[in-house]
């Protein structure tokens, strides 16, 4: 049976309807840490509390619901936001938002996860995907307004995985 989730109706932007999300029992660490366990060994809270540090899952939370900045008319994922760099690209690409939203807002899974396996590598652009659903319901309740576009790339032409949000 195949894992789907369902993102709710009326959401703009909503590509895909449907996104098939990976089963994390797939990936060796958590399978290491199941081993003896029953069948269905995996439990997300046993998981996470025995793994992952409250410093650790703030960090998550920043990436998978992402806070944001208006600045000059666009808007910015707050993690990469640098009013230094944004300024230059503002002044590079003639004030073009969209351009500008475009090479900030892009953002590169390898930057941002050890990826030790090829399992884990296989992962990243259906955790891509996943990703783009948050931030889409994200930018959307910070933004009901304005529309928003969040393009996912496999990263077969790219640097891996990747994502980038841009208004429209």
């Amino acid at each position: 049976m195949q894992n789907t989730m369902f993102v709710p109706p009326g959401w703009k932007n909503s590509r895909p309807k449907r996104v098939d999300v990976m089963d994390p029992r797939g990936l060796p660490q958590l399978s290491e840490w199941v081993t003896g366990a029953e069948a269905d060994g995996y439990h997300l809270q046993g998981f996470m509390s025995a793994n992952v540090s409250v410093a650790e899952a703030a960090a998550l939370a920043d990436l998978y619901w992402p806070k944001f900045v208006e600045y000059r008319g666009c808007v910015f994922l707050g993690f990469k936001f640098d009013k230094t760099a944004i300024d230059d690209w503002h002044g590079r690409l003639s004030g073009d938002c969209r351009a500008v939203e475009s090479v900030v807002n892009h953002i590169h899974l390898w930057d941002y996860f050890v990826v030790a396996l090829e399992s884990e590598y296989a992962a990243l652009p259906q955790l891509a995907e996943s990703i783009a659903i948050m931030w889409r319901a994200a930018v959307q309740a910070a933004f009901p307004d304005r529309e928003f576009e969040i393009t996912v790339s496999d990263g077969s032409g790219d640097y891996g995985p990747s994502l980038r949000l841009i208004g429209r």
